[in-house]
């Protein structure tokens, strides 16, 4: 599967590589399928959208005209109809050298349109608070339908960054929340990621990213923590688990060291005994977060996380599992010729133990 993004859903009825083609598949889709929007009591428009082409006003009319064959017994309304169906002509990809007739054509009842423009509203050069690797808008956006995030629900983070994830499921509706180990992200601290900005200002943080949007009100919070050691009580439950792990490239992987290691640092330095930390593999991620998914989603909640992949050794058998946990989708994104990363979405199935 290929990351994408829908313009537009539409009902299929019939597909063609010429207008006879187009028309010969309408007259043999089910007649049983067409007629519940062909009433005489309903009204209708047809539109018709040409890829790289533009017809003229009285070009769109004669093919609409030419459609006359289907039993529409409803009123043309063009302002405000009940049902709409499109005439889609695609004429390939080269503007230099576009063909007198479509390579394809289509026609279909439109069900819904897709939310692009919210790429482009919500887009990183525009946030108040980002980081080295802040997820664009696009992939946020997807990774929240992938966790199927809702009204309400409540959406964590363990590995939260600049908050980028919050930010797309709180545009949803649901209440987000997120941890990290790094204290100075959490508390907009040190050196800013933006070019032309030494150091971050008083507010820049994932509060005030919400802010900006007009989503402060489903923020809970952010917290300094280990995702290898996880803070919450037993039975505290996510509707979804939406996540970018660090892969040690741009954004260092650590967790804290353990109690001896702890002991050791204390007599090499008294500056900071109490925080450690040491490397943290990245198969240990992984297989960390799968365990803490498996425990603290809700039945039938979803873990939606990016898998990074060396393209010539990669197999699916490579995917992490667990017994709790369903694989339910695996979407590739290239980065190069012989690397990538898999947008893996997993859904609880069975109570942990």
């Amino acid at each position: 599967k290929k990351l994408c993004t829908s313009r537009s859903i539409f009902e299929l009825w019939g597909h063609g590589r010429s207008a006879g083609e187009l028309y010969w598949s309408l007259k043999n889709y089910p007649m049983d399928k067409m007629l519940p929007y062909l009433q005489s009591d309903s009204t209708y428009k047809v539109h018709i959208h040409t890829f790289n082409k533009t017809l003229t006003q009285a070009q769109k009319i004669k093919k609409i005209d030419a459609l006359e064959f289907l039993p529409f017994k409803g009123k043309v309304n063009l302002k405000n109809p009940e049902h709409i169906f499109w005439i889609l002509e695609d004429y390939g990809m080269d503007p230099n050298n576009v063909p007198e007739e479509p390579f394809h054509l289509y026609f279909g009842r439109w069900i819904a349109d897709g939310q692009r423009e919210l790429i482009e509203s919500y887009s990183v050069k525009k946030r108040h608070f980002i980081g080295n690797t802040s997820m664009d808008a696009c992939l946020s956006f997807i990774m929240a339908n992938h966790g199927k995030v809702k009204p309400n629900d409540v959406v964590y983070d363990p590995f939260v960054g600049t908050g980028g994830l919050l930010i797309s499921s709180a545009h949803f509706g649901a209440y987000v929340c997120g941890t990290d180990i790094d204290y100075n992200t959490i508390h907009g601290l040190g050196k800013a990621s933006r070019k032309n900005q030494k150091w971050r200002g008083p507010d820049e943080n994932i509060r005030a990213n919400l802010r900006q949007y007009g989503l402060e009100k489903y923020y809970l919070d952010a917290l300094v923590s280990d995702s290898s050691r996880p803070i919450w009580r037993k039975g505290m439950l996510f509707d979804a688990i939406i996540t970018d792990p660090p892969y040690g490239i741009r954004e260092a992987t650590r967790r804290t060291g353990s109690q001896k290691e702890t002991v050791k640092s204390a007599e090499r330095s008294t500056e900071n005994p109490i925080f450690v930390s040491s490397n943290y593999h990245l198969s240990d991620i992984f297989f960390d977060l799968l365990k803490f998914a498996a425990e603290y989603l809700v039945m039938g909640g979803r873990l939606v996380y990016w898998l990074p992949i060396y393209r010539p050794e990669y197999t699916e058998e490579i995917i992490p599992r667990h017994p709790c946990l369903k694989l339910i989708s695996n979407c590739e994104q290239m980065l190069s010729s012989h690397t990538s990363r898999r947008l893996i979405t997993m859904e609880k199935v069975k109570e942990f133990k």
